[in-house]
């Protein structure tokens, strides 16, 4: 089974291979290939190129892709990894995706501290005051996150503050290099945030998660836990949504 396993992964990432080209890949014989691919054409996991005789993945293969699919949403994917922070007492985590200019919480769970940020599931917050929307931006071209940051001030009419748009693509910029965006005191007064990526299967980043506790309580260490904490939980909920290159 894992042999099996093995060669159609190899298949898959190459497209198309000859029974020979997987037996010097695979580190396999030719033989035991031979049988394999035999297994895994009877069952549609694989299909021969009748025009030159190699293989590539077959249906059945996509319908098990398809399920993976349906099963690893992430609304199932990412509470438990949340949960779990907030059971240990450490840290609020949030959950969020863009829309227009903003941040929409999909998931908002707090911890027993003396703070309490209340957000709901379907808050908002602006896309630029927020790690979670910080990360959102950096997936962005810089122009794309002026036009957000300028309609959302336009929305907001003279009640909006001014945007260091300088400052902000500096930031964005770092961002983009670490992987890792944070807020202090910037949409919720007496709290630091950090917000990290989650990627699904084609490294598209489909959300974001923050962790967030009071900046009173903020020490170095606890800045880098809470940043390690978050980058771990990210890795965890992409992984489950099928990204595997983190």
């Amino acid at each position: 089974m894992t042999k099996g396993l093995r060669l159609l992964r190899q298949v898959a990432n190459q497209g198309e291979c000859g029974v020979r080209e997987l037996a010097r890949q695979t580190g396999l014989s030719s033989t035991v290939v031979h049988r394999l691919v035999t297994s895994l054409l009877d069952e549609g996991f694989l299909e021969r190129n009748d025009q030159n005789g190699r293989y590539r993945v077959g249906a059945q293969a996509f319908e098990v892709g398809r399920a993976f699919l349906k099963s690893a949403r992430i609304e199932t994917c990412a509470p438990p990894v949340m949960q779990d922070i907030v059971d240990r007492g450490e840290f609020n985590a949030f959950l969020g995706v863009m829309r227009g200019s903003m941040v929409v919480y999909l998931s908002a769970m707090q911890d027993n501290g003396p703070i309490t940020i209340r957000m709901v599931p379907g808050s908002e917050a602006p896309l630029h005051t927020t790690a979670m929307g910080k990360v959102l931006l950096a997936e962005l071209p810089d122009e794309e996150i002026l036009q957000k940051v300028e309609f959302y001030r336009r929305s907001r009419s003279e009640a909006a503050p001014a945007v260091d748009t300088v400052a902000l693509l500096r930031e964005i910029n770092e961002v983009r290099t670490t992987g890792v965006a944070c807020s202090e005191g910037e949409a919720f007064h007496g709290i630091v945030a950090v917000g990290v990526p989650i990627r699904d299967f084609s490294r598209r980043v489909v959300a974001a998660l923050s962790l967030a506790m009071p900046t009173a309580s903020l020490t170095a260490a606890n800045r880098d836990k809470l940043i390690e904490t978050a980058r771990d939980a990210g890795v965890r909920i992409s992984f489950a949504l099928g990204d595997r290159e983190n």
